[in-house]
């Protein structure tokens, strides 16, 4: 997205990529609650909560720029796909897997029909936890034929009729899962809405205030930090029930972030916009190679203890965000990794 006028969704994919490494920092401090104390156990919510956003924002610049240039041409489209998305992603995978299994894959009591069977359910659930993210995105872009015919003909009143039956879905998904009722509302649940949501935000010149825009974010993080701080506190385990992608507080962020992105001010400072550059560059690759990183930083002693996680956070997310880049631009100087490491 190389056009000026774009500017704000390189820096929303590069503070995306931030947020997410972010949230795997701030989410090892919170996994060990209760045996580490209740102040620093706030402090991974606060910053968890406050960048939950990510994950439906990268859903929704998928949704503004691939879903909305698709252009029909199927071999074409899986050609990308292949070398853009799975490619990269299985030779992460395979990363993940040999760092991550190691003695698993050296075990000596598995023959070789026990390895194998284990390599293939390492592959189809995620080599390492943050990959499931992948898989959601591939599912989505296998919508694409499909969904792209309704996106380029909708109109406004048929998008908001989407929205609400898909908002009825998050508040009411688990009751009709639960419950008796013979309504199927999943066509319009998951994160396809995402996907829709963000086509719509990126063709829409509907105006809201940035300060309101603001104060709806700020609901949301309050929300997400309150619930989450005090049903974990109250079962005495770390519970994010309130930070699920698809809860509402949730959604209600990503929309505020992705429009507070796209109405801003331009900033055209240029080592601003080449540092921007370089991670959106980058920022696939940088996803699926982070928690390596992460991995590696606490297993040498690098973790939230060297000092307050107010501090520790923060520092080890941009180390970790910096590290994972120039491991990324030295990688695509290898010929043959270039294709492989996104």
């Amino acid at each position: 997205m190389k056009s000026s006028k774009l500017n704000w969704a390189n820096d929303l994919r590069a503070f995306a990529t931030l947020a997410v490494i972010t949230l795997h920092v701030a989410s090892s401090i919170s996994m060990e609650y209760p045996a580490i104390s209740k102040p620093f156990f706030f402090t991974s919510v606060f910053f968890d909560s406050a960048v939950r956003w990510c994950v439906p924002v990268f859903i929704m610049l998928t949704g503004s720029f691939a879903l909305e240039h698709y252009d029909g041409r199927l071999k074409d489209f899986f050609t990308k796909l292949f070398y853009r998305i799975i490619l990269p992603f299985l030779f992460w995978s395979l990363a993940c897997l040999v760092f991550f299994s190691w003695d698993e894959l050296n075990d000596p009591n598995k023959n070789l029909e026990q390895l194998l069977s284990f390599i293939g359910k390492q592959f189809l659930s995620g080599t390492a936890s943050h990959l499931w993210f992948v898989y959601i995105i591939v599912s989505l872009y296998l919508i694409f034929p499909f969904l792209s015919k309704w996106t380029k003909v909708a109109v406004e009143k048929e998008y908001i009729l989407f929205f609400i039956l898909w908002v009825l879905t998050l508040l009411l998904g688990d009751y009709l899962s639960e419950s008796d009722s013979s309504f199927d509302l999943t066509f319009f649940s998951g994160y396809i809405g995402f996907l829709v949501l963000g086509n719509y935000l990126y063709k829409s010149n509907r105006k809201i205030s940035t300060l309101l825009l603001f104060a709806f974010f700020l609901i949301g993080l309050f929300y997400t930090i309150v619930r989450t701080y005090y049903i974990s506190i109250n079962a005495n385990a770390n519970k994010e029930t309130f930070m699920d992608n698809l809860s509402v507080n949730v959604c209600l962020m990503a929309y505020c972030v992705y429009l507070i992105f796209k109405s801003r001010v331009d900033i055209t400072n240029p080592t601003y916009r080449k540092l921007i550059d370089i991670i959106c560059q980058h920022s696939y690759g940088i996803y699926l190679s982070h928690l390596l990183i992460l991995n590696i930083f606490l297993s040498t002693g690098i973790n939230f203890y060297f000092i307050h996680p107010l501090l520790s956070i923060p520092l080890i997310s941009i180390c970790c965000l910096c590290i994972s880049c120039l491991l990324l631009i030295g990688l695509k100087k290898v010929p043959l990794l270039k294709y492989l490491v996104g």
